[in-house]
């Protein structure tokens, strides 16, 4: 790692261990998100306050060694998209229906390259760059709205923007979230 590079990735490990700033970004940021009517669709029908505080739990594992693919993170990660995006099939019409797009048209969903788990059912909801923008787009407003220094908001924006391949699972790229 250069000297440039370190004392920057040592300054924004700092800020993310603070659990109580990192959980002032992640209320701000949540409410945003489930505000959204183009994207709020994917989360499930869990409290907000559940949801949020199954991020901040994952937030605080990564921030606390920064290797996404330590057991605790992963379970940490697993029980945040559990928590926010899993659905069981109790509907109203008593199925999940999510699959039928792809069987329908016949298409081949190639393959995913799921983050954990409990991954899987977001990806079939059919996310793709246009939500993730969205979500980078409400980050970025949740720091300067809680006037998040430009420098470390950059590279938290940074850090997030590593995750777009995981989070949509696409094969052949990177998997893992930071």
């Amino acid at each position: 790692m250069s000297a440039t590079v370190a004392p920057q990735v040592q300054s924004m490990r700092a800020a993310l261990s603070d659990g109580n700033w990192v959980g002032r970004i992640v209320d701000v940021f949540y409410a945003k998100m489930l505000d959204d009517y183009r994207i709020n669709r994917f989360f499930c029908n869990c409290p907000a306050a559940e949801q949020a505080a199954a991020l901040k739990a994952y937030l605080k594992a990564y921030a606390g060694n920064f290797n996404s693919k330590d057991e605790t993170v992963l379970a940490a990660l697993d029980h945040y998209f559990t928590v926010a995006f899993a659905r069981n099939n109790a509907k109203p019409g008593g199925n999940d229906f999510a699959f039928l797009p792809d069987t329908a048209s016949g298409r081949d969903s190639g393959t995913a390259t799921l983050l954990c788990p409990a991954h899987g059912f977001l990806v079939k909801l059919g996310l793709d760059d246009f939500h993730y923008d969205i979500v980078i787009e409400h980050l970025g407003a949740a720091l300067q709205q809680l006037n998040v220094a430009d420098d470390l908001a950059y590279q938290m924006l940074a850090l997030a923007e590593k995750g777009r391949n995981g989070l949509l699972a696409r094969a052949g790229k990177s998997n893992r979230i930071g």
